[in-house]
């Protein structure tokens, strides 16, 4: 893509802003998660308003191969809570799926549940349906601490070979590397806790 020039070779800090650098066609498609349904209605021109779509992950064994990182929020009640039945009852009514219908309607927050989809709100909406198809493809984020820092280094290095410095080869064994550091004080606590446990 970048090679062919259908794609511009800047970094995503160069992008000022996203929103408009795609209604201008700098660049054809934008990965990105459900929260920007509503910016992208809201700052596309008028004339592009309906020009526009979403659609879930391809995958390299086709489109439904794709995958996505789970993310989102969680509604949590603290075992110490001064008001655990009010508390239990606020998250009961904000897992409703009319609640979650109408939070939608209200911030652009997509539904977790799946009965919530079944309104004709979410429903009839293509755009978030695809999201909605996205939901069966879920993986969940890497369950450590440093998960944002691999993240960030991944994305580092993905900017580094768009740009022609490293070729792809390359860009893997110094991402492997950095990464490895990033790990090394986390192995070296689970060899610690595991040899703990050891008469």
């Amino acid at each position: 893509v970048f090679a062919e020039g259908l794609a511009p070779r800047v970094g995503q800090q160069q992008l000022a802003n996203v929103h408009q650098e795609f209604g201008r066609g700098t660049f054809a498609m934008y990965i990105t998660g459900p929260w920007q349904l509503g910016e992208f209605a809201n700052r596309m021109p008028p004339e592009l308003k309906d020009a526009w779509a979403t659609a879930p992950m391809p995958g390299p064994r086709g489109d439904s191969s794709g995958v996505s990182m789970a993310g989102g929020s969680s509604l949590v009640m603290f075992r110490g809570s001064r008001h655990p039945r009010e508390a239990w009852q606020l998250l009961e009514y904000l897992s409703l799926p009319a609640t979650q219908v109408r939070f939608y309607q209200i911030s652009g927050n997509l539904p977790p549940t799946y009965a919530a989809w079944q309104d004709t709100v979410l429903s009839r909406n293509t755009r978030a349906m695809a999201f909605r198809t996205q939901l069966d493809r879920l993986l969940p984020l890497p369950a450590v601490p440093e998960w944002e820092q691999v993240a960030t280094k991944v994305i580092e290095y993905q900017e580094r070979v768009v740009r022609g410095g490293m070729t792809v080869a390359q860009a893997v064994v110094a991402m492997d590397a950095d990464v490895d550091r990033l790990l090394e004080k986390r192995r070296w606590m689970a060899v610690r806790a595991a040899g703990a446990g050891k008469p």
